[in-house]
């Protein structure tokens, strides 16, 4: 059966604002309407998605107002479904329940992810490096896009197909998989660490999966002594560097502010992250030095 709107929980939204504190689009714009309270509170009163395209874009998918809200309001979800409602490419078979799904023919042992074999395919000896140290297959890796931004997008439906190991964030919105910073979370050991160090840890991880990976990433904060992205309320700062507002364009984010807000309180002169898409914005825009977490290896 398809999921409809009214099935949906924006109406839990209490308007309590928490969602708000670590917004990208509030940082980057100031507008409380843009946040999922703004969307939610305007869902409650009955708007459309044709009457709120604005909010519906400017979410960029962190997963901070999901992890924070006190009412477990769904923001995420109904992002994505406000999205497919607006998808001109769905057409009829979004309004039917039958939007099409973007899945590889077979499940790979790595998932690289476009970011990494389009924009940074020098990081791959070291990942495979890595996953060979601790005994976990990295081939066959993936070979084509798999469709995660086109879900993202609101285009596609996710697929969550069976796979090892994803070395992106962005492609756990279509494979079920573990993830390489997690992996790398738990063999610290493995890594040549010096500090002093700015540690970015993925939102996308961090905020929808907090229970499990915040406690990893706290011990690398604990155990070094390193700055990092995670604030007060223990989730963690987006770049918006790997949404599709990251991209170049017309409605692309302002990542050069995003990452001068996160480094403005660290010294750090070397960053690190396991995460391509801020990899790259770090290397781009922080005029620091910046390493993937797997080029530090011993």
């Amino acid at each position: 059966m398809r999921e409809m709107l009214s099935d949906l929980n924006y109406g839990d939204c209490i308007g309590c604002g928490l969602c708000v504190l670590g917004c990208p689009a509030y940082e980057e714009t100031g507008f409380d309407l843009l946040t999922a309270r703004g969307r939610n509170k305007a869902l409650q009163s009955g708007l459309a998605a044709e009457d709120m395209v604005e909010p519906i874009w400017a979410c960029t998918l962190c997963g901070y107002c999901d992890a924070i809200c006190p009412s477990d309001v769904q923001n995420v979800k109904i992002v994505l479904h406000l999205r497919r409602e607006l998808a001109p490419r769905l057409g009829e078979s979004a309004r039917s329940g039958q939007a099409r799904t973007a899945v590889a023919a077979a499940p790979p042992a790595l998932v690289l992810g476009c970011t990494i074999r389009d924009r940074a395919a020098h990081l791959i000896p070291s990942i495979t490096k890595f996953l060979d140290r601790i005994g976990r297959p990295s081939g066959p890796a993936d070979e084509g896009c798999c469709g995660s931004l086109e879900v993202e997008a609101g285009r596609a439906m996710p697929a969550r197909v069976k796979a090892g190991v994803v070395a992106d964030p962005v492609c756990l919105e279509q494979y079920d998989a573990e993830f390489l910073g997690v992996l790398a979370m738990r063999r610290l050991d493995l890594f040549d660490l010096e500090p002093p160090f700015y540690y970015y840890a993925p939102h996308r991880i961090v905020n929808r999966d907090h229970a499990r990976v915040y406690p990893l990433y706290d011990e690398l904060r604990r155990r070094y002594a390193c700055d990092m992205n995670l604030d007060l309320n223990r989730l963690a700062r987006s770049t918006s560097a790997g949404s599709v507002q990251g991209l170049s364009g017309r409605d692309a984010r302002d990542i050069p502010a995003a990452v001068a807000r996160l480094l403005a309180h660290s010294r750090a002169e070397r960053i690190i992250t396991c995460s391509p898409a801020d990899y790259l914005a770090f290397r781009t825009y922080s005029g620091r030095e910046t390493r993937f977490i797997t080029e530090c290896l011993r």
